[in-house]
């Protein structure tokens, strides 16, 4: 009997030894730290020669996509206008405007086609007549001269406008399309409560379409603005709220 308690005895601690060991062993390896997410800010959506318009604006003008730097993240645009074929396109100038990325994007969010920039020529395309006698071309060119130099006593009309929108801080160049428009018309911006913005230059290319530049200060206020277009006879077109000024996140408060 005593041999026998020994025996359970030294069971006893073997088991006991044994869980212990066991015990310390199953350790539970640490749980992984979190692995941060590397975010990368999204590259620009626009290549140099697409061509972009807002969601309601027109298919000519629009805006070819000259160029991107990503050093000031901003995009180089021009306008860009359609062939008699349909096809795209020329520039009536070599003028560009810089604008931000976040706001080219957001404002000109339709891409209609891709284009070489190379490929676009500068200047109105020469429309070649087929069958035109030398008496028909110069009673046509005395036809224009007499035109040119006499005044309009319309008053101008105004349907369309695009961009239609701009962002506060930066400068737009527009077409506005309508009809009676004057070699020397004028065009502004205005608002109630404000002073209004005058074209800093303004593009005749026919009675019914005009090329306005538009440099909207930091303080420009935000919302819907009238445009006027005046003839030189003093008589004006207007579309009033046509025009939208966006908050410019850069502009000092």
């Amino acid at each position: 009997m005593e041999q026998f308690t020994r025996i359970l005895v030294l069971f006893t601690i073997f088991i006991i030894a044994a869980i212990s060991v066991s015990g310390c062993t199953d350790n539970s390896a640490p749980a992984p730290a979190d692995t941060p997410v590397v975010t990368t800010a999204a590259g620009p959506v626009y290549t140099a020669g697409d061509i972009v318009k807002s969601a309601s604006g027109t298919d000519s003008p629009a805006w070819l996509v000259v160029g991107y730097d990503a050093a000031t993240d901003s995009y180089t645009r021009a306008l860009i206008y359609k062939k008699t074929d349909g096809s795209y396109g020329y520039r009536m100038n070599s003028a560009t405007e810089t604008t931000k990325r976040a706001s080219l994007e957001k404002i000109y969010s339709v891409k209609i086609t891709h284009v070489a920039v190379d490929s676009i020529p500068t200047g109105t395309p020469t429309t070649v007549a087929t069958a035109m006698t030398t008496a028909t071309t110069s009673a046509a060119t005395a036809s224009a001269t007499a035109t040119t130099a006499t005044i309009s006593t319309d008053r101008p009309s105004i349907k369309d406008m695009s961009p239609d929108a701009g962002e506060a801080g930066t400068s737009v160049t527009t077409e506005i399309t309508g009809g009676n428009f004057d070699s020397n018309a004028t065009a502004l911006l205005r608002h109630s409560g404000e002073s209004s913005i005058t074209a800093s230059t303004v593009s005749y290319y026919s009675a019914q379409s005009i090329t306005c530049i538009f440099n909207l200060p930091n303080t420009t206020r935000v919302g819907q603005w009238d445009i006027v277009v005046t003839n030189p006879n003093g008589l004006s077109g207007e579309y009033n709220g046509f025009f939208t000024v966006h908050g410019n996140s850069t502009a000092s408060t």
